[in-house]
């Protein structure tokens, strides 16, 4: 069978009370525009910092690279270098001429760095998780 990048929605699920449930397909969920979007690339979470984003050590991130940061908007999840500290997963936002990123755990301090101090890499564009 041809890989195509669509998967079949089944109907829904409740995350809170119960749901009446459907057998029948009513679509497909196309991966395939996610998958082509050019230089896509994959990282593997290390750690808990994005946990209260559903993000967690072990899952795989998919990120659609940043030319320009003057398109990233306030509370989208990035991939950062801070040259000679490492690479990191965290909600992005531009407050008083600098950049900031905070985590997704209250465990975690907000990085905050002057603009040419950053390297944002990527923004996020899905979570794979293996069970």
């Amino acid at each position: 069978e041809e890989i195509t990048g669509r998967v079949p929605i089944m109907g829904s699920v409740a995350a809170g009370g119960l749901i009446e449930t459907y057998s029948d397909v009513h679509e497909n969920l196309d991966l395939s525009e996610v998958l082509q979007k050019k230089d896509v690339f994959a990282l593997t979470v290390n750690g808990d910092s994005m946990i209260e984003a559903c993000i967690a050590h072990g899952d795989m991130v998919l990120m659609e690279p940043v030319i320009d940061k003057s398109y990233l908007k306030n509370g989208m999840i990035v991939s950062a270098m801070v040259p000679g500290s490492g690479t990191t997963l965290k909600y992005f936002f531009r407050k008083n001429n600098q950049i900031v990123l905070e985590a997704a755990n209250p465990d975690y301090e907000a990085i905050k760095l002057d603009p040419n101090e950053v390297s944002i890499q990527g923004k996020l564009l899905a979570v794979w998780r293996k069970f």
